[in-house]
């Protein structure tokens, strides 16, 4: 819905220029990049939890950042066992 409306506020020429790119990527090339997006969006909130806790190892902020993703539960039965993050 929300892509929807984005192409539809698009330039001119914009919206067709960004399906062509889209249709030419293929669905492979789609997949690709958004596990690139998505790759980087973990990168911008690790950058971003080590940035207000300085002290947390890259590992820590990691293991936080999926703590908050997959909701307390989820994380501790996966993790069962191991050291919590700070």
């Amino acid at each position: 819905l929300k892509l929807a409306r984005r192409l539809r506020e698009l330039r001119p020429g914009a919206r067709e220029a960004q399906l062509t790119a889209w249709r030419r990527l293929g669905g492979p090339g789609r997949v690709e990049l958004a596990w690139q997006m998505s790759e980087s969006a973990r990168e911008i909130s690790i950058a971003g939890i080590l940035a207000r806790s300085p002290a947390l190892s890259r590992e820590q902020a990691r293991r936080l950042l999926l703590r908050r993703l997959l909701g307390a539960a989820l994380f501790d039965a996966a993790y069962a066992g191991d050291e919590p993050p700070s």
